[in-house]
């Protein structure tokens, strides 16, 4: 499959635009995260999840006020397709050891007592302690920064400059917060399949900008005497089509996962869909522009080091012929 034949797009030059965009989306994200907070799935705050099926439309106010009398603060809203007449609710109180289904079945027992003209059907719980559920979130904080200062080391050991692996790096690290920012928009929980896809979106966008990274190394050897800029958008031109193609095809995947997929994988898909959409993104317009903004602080053409040919001897002056009369 080929598309986009010989594309001459100037990267570089909407790079500030889209990097000015890409600021707006960070600051939105933030605030959004600062005033509404993180949701965390249960596995990360701890307490009691319960997901109650009910025989018929659930009515969210009615099932609050049954649930607040075993469980004050509990959170309740609607899970899945709202015609499956299902709901989650989620209370912080923690289960004693002795007996650790007690807070799921006395809200089991307060709907069935308070609202028992809607019969639950089916019910799951999960319950998680405390001390679990913070350990979780401070292992899936510390794995997402080892892998990016990993990924950091080896690229700009292997392209021979730290600007290619920090680079990558704030490109991946870009690409977590606004997905981030997207979860908390649209309501989803962090959870651990949530963390996943984020650590999946980070090696899936490194992997798009080594590709670009390495015809910029091969472009750099082969025209020593160009400017980086020049190199740098060409190497996106060559490798457009390929980013294209492999992008599409696992968006398309992912897309299908999300419509599909149900609601157990719904935001592992989700941050899958706007990952891949801001991996490719980044990987164009925030990776290499990063690249070419330091090294045109130094003046240097890139960093890396190429075989320069040997230099031809210089041809011996030959004798001139004297003049004859």
């Amino acid at each position: 499959m080929e598309i986009l034949t010989n594309p001459h797009i100037d990267f570089l030059g909407k790079a500030k635009y889209f990097m000015t965009m890409s600021l707006v989306f960070l600051l939105g994200g933030g605030a959004l995260m600062w005033t509404r907070g993180i949701s965390y799935g249960v596995e990360f705050s701890g307490g009691t999840q319960l997901i109650i099926h009910f025989q018929n439309h659930p009515e969210i106010d009615k099932i609050r006020s049954a649930v607040d009398k075993v469980g004050a603060g509990a959170v309740i809203q609607t899970f899945g397709d709202p015609k499956q007449d299902k709901v989650l609710v989620r209370v912080a109180q923690q289960a004693p050891e002795a007996d650790l289904d007690a807070p799921a079945r006395a809200i089991r027992q307060a709907l069935a007592r308070d609202y028992g003209q809607n019969p639950v059907v089916e019910s799951s719980s999960e319950i998680v302690g405390p001390l679990v559920g913070a350990d979780l979130r401070q292992k899936a904080i510390w794995l997402t920064v080892l892998g990016l200062l990993g990924q950091l080391i080896y690229i700009a050991a292997r392209f021979k400059g730290g600007a290619w692996g920090a680079g990558a790096a704030i490109a991946g690290l870009h690409d977590i917060l606004i997905s981030l920012g997207f979860l908390t928009l649209f309501h989803y929980e962090i959870t651990l399949n949530v963390i996943a896809a984020l650590l999946t979106l980070v090696g899936y966008s490194v992997n798009d900008t080594v590709v670009v990274f390495d015809r910029v190394r091969e472009n750099i050897g082969k025209r020593r005497k160009d400017p980086l800029p020049a190199i740098l958008n060409d190497s996106m031109n060559q490798t457009l089509a390929r980013t294209l193609i492999s992008s599409g095809t696992t968006f398309l995947a992912v897309l299908a996962l999300f419509i599909f997929g149900g609601e157990v994988l719904r935001g592992f898909s989700f941050t899958m869909v706007i990952g891949v959409l801001v991996g490719t993104y980044s990987t164009v317009f925030i990776a290499s522009p990063l690249v070419n903004w330091w090294y045109g602080r130094k003046g240097g053409l890139g960093g890396m080091e190429v075989a320069k040919s040997p230099a031809k001897p210089a041809a011996k002056a030959q004798p001139r012929a004297k003049a004859t009369a």
